[in-house]
């Protein structure tokens, strides 16, 4: 990433991404909250902002994230019914229906088309069949010159540079969220808007016989 003057990645993250997102966390959780989640993984989870919020409903929250720092940063912070594995959203180390609920927050914009297909494999393959794959991401809204969320975005997502970049602008050039979802021939029980349409959350209900 450019951004790399001294700072961690947790510290960069929660400095510019934390900000940003509350309300789309405070969403997942009275989501999770109304489909009686009890155990819900948090793919990505960053600064394990999103698991907090979890754990203080009384939700055991598992958050997953590659990078040793933001893990590190994520449970010297940690709170009640939180923890956290550092591994890989390609190859989670959880059986297959182990979770309630699986997240994917702003998680797969970044990545390539393969990677991405690869993380909601897993991600399906570890929520138990009737439960729920959230998953919430940029979408490129109606106008988007008028849309002030959609504007920090894009200044966010252009300052990470390399790949991180290219692979915001390839998924916001495939139709963004509900592109990749069609692609993959997942349908969705109900989109919620966020950001003035600029963020969706999807909610996709993982089949009886999962068998992604």
């Amino acid at each position: 990433m450019l951004l790399s003057s001294g700072f961690t990645a947790a510290q960069w993250y929660r400095a510019l991404i934390d900000p940003l997102v509350p309300r789309l966390r405070s969403r997942i959780v009275r989501l999770c909250s109304e489909l009686d989640a009890h155990e819900v993984l948090d793919i990505a989870c960053a600064s394990g902002a999103q698991c907090r919020l979890l754990g203080a409903r009384g939700i055991q929250a598992v958050g997953l994230d590659i990078s040793e720092s933001m893990i590190e940063g994520a449970r010297q912070m940690a709170g009640p019914n939180t923890e956290y594995v550092c591994a890989s959203a390609y190859n989670l180390p959880f059986s297959s229906g182990a979770f309630d609920v699986s997240i994917l927050s702003l998680a797969l914009h970044e990545h390539t088309e393969q990677e991405r297909t690869d993380m909601l494999h897993e991600a399906l393959r570890v929520t138990r069949s009737g439960g729920m794959l959230i998953v919430a991401d940029y979408s490129r809204p109606p106008r988007p010159w008028l849309n002030i969320p959609w504007w920090m975005i894009l200044a966010i997502e252009n300052l990470a540079g390399g790949s991180h970049r290219s692979g915001f602008h390839d998924f916001v050039a495939r139709g963004s969220l509900d592109g990749l979802l069609d692609r993959r021939r997942l349908e969705p029980s109900f989109h919620i808007p966020s950001h003035l349409g600029a963020i969706t959350i999807a909610a996709v209900p993982v089949p009886a016989e999962n068998r992604r």
